[in-house]
């Protein structure tokens, strides 16, 4: 099951993308992903999943953002900075994380935001993994 526990360590486990994207376990992507979600990386070094919408920022990556490429029984999760988009291995679904930002000294002395927010994001309930 991916829980928030699951992806704080994610976060904090890939905090900086490798040195090169070789480093990246790309064949997983095309191992698992390639027939549900079309998958491909183009000529400039940008993997490309077109089960997205054309409009999503999440459908072109540069390979030199993806911090880690991760496997779960149900899914691929492609961490980056400060998100972590996880598809389903079978089928087009897909779910997105995003970081929480921090507060800020100023933000804690105004008063401006919650000490512990999370990100509007649905990460799998369905199909525990």
């Amino acid at each position: 099951m991916i829980t928030d526990a699951v992806i704080d360590s994610l976060y904090k486990k890939y905090k900086k993308a490798p040195a090169s994207p070789d480093e990246l376990d790309i064949a997983l992507l095309f191992e698992n992903l390639l027939d549900t979600h079309d998958i491909m990386i183009d000529d400039r070094g940008n993997l490309i999943i077109n089960s997205l919408p054309p409009t999503s920022f999440f459908r072109k990556i540069a390979l030199s953002r993806i911090h880690a490429i991760v496997e779960f029984e149900h899914k691929i999760a492609i961490v980056l900075h400060s998100s972590i988009l996880f598809l389903n291995k079978h089928d087009s679904k897909s779910h997105l994380h995003i970081k929480p930002m921090k507060r800020t000294l100023i933000d804690r002395i105004r008063g401006v935001g919650s000490s512990k927010h999370k990100a509007d994001s649905e990460y799998d309930n369905e199909d525990e993994d």
